[in-house]
């Protein structure tokens, strides 16, 4: 998968969402999209812009890690392997988020 560059941004909506920094004339959807009721408008004091922000990037961490995890994991299960193994059945050696 290519490497992409995502943004978090709130719209003119309200809605908070993540998207890639190349879909801001609206060529994709977002990946995620918050949406906040009035009621939770209200018991954050309008504060939707900074709480959908931190919600999302929570989010990514947790992804990141899981990501993290699963690398650690099959590198731990390839060491058992013969040293002849191909190279399509290896993990990728650099993955990113941004």
């Amino acid at each position: 998968m290519p490497e992409a560059i995502l943004e978090i941004v709130e719209l003119e909506s309200g809605e908070v969402v993540l998207r890639r920094t190349d879909s801001s004339a609206g060529s994709s959807e977002p990946f995620v999209a918050i949406k906040f009721s009035q009621e939770a408008k209200e018991l954050v004091n309008g504060n939707t812009a900074h709480l959908g922000r931190l919600m999302i990037s929570m989010g990514l961490q947790m992804v990141a890690k899981m990501h993290k995890e699963a690398m650690e994991t099959a590198m731990k299960e390839s060491e058992g392997l013969d040293e002849s193994l191909p190279e399509e059945d290896m993990p990728p050696p650099n993955s990113r988020l941004h």
